[in-house]
């Protein structure tokens, strides 16, 4: 795969990315519904920043996005709270910041 997009909240900082991702950064869901929709390349979609009842709009865009894609959290995983981004994804990496952006865009580069 040649390319990866990286969808960010604007407020998030994130980092030194892999060579061959793009990022996207959103102000809104809808912002990042319509990058995702946008394309066909796999995403890493960084859902810090967004309100939960904006998650299942997103998780539908995920869903129907024909490439895959893998949520990224800055937060350990609580062990308790679900998301429907992670169901509608082919992985989660949570708790390494923006270092797991590098790394889940990483990981969508090399076909995994």
């Amino acid at each position: 795969m040649s390319d990866v997009l990286v969808l960010v909240h604007r407020s998030i900082r994130p980092g030194s990315l892999a060579a061959g991702s793009s990022l996207v950064p959103f102000e809104t869901v809808v912002d990042a519904v319509v990058a995702l929709k946008a394309t066909t390349f796999p995403a890493v979609v960084c859902t810090d920043g967004l309100a939960p009842e904006d998650l299942p709009s997103l998780a539908a865009a995920v869903s129907a996005h024909p490439a895959p894609c893998v949520e990224v959290r800055a937060a350990a995983w609580d062990g308790e709270s679900s998301s429907p981004v992670a169901a509608a994804c082919r992985g989660v990496v949570s708790g390494f910041g923006a270092h797991g952006l590098r790394r889940a865009a990483e990981l969508l580069l090399a076909g995994r």
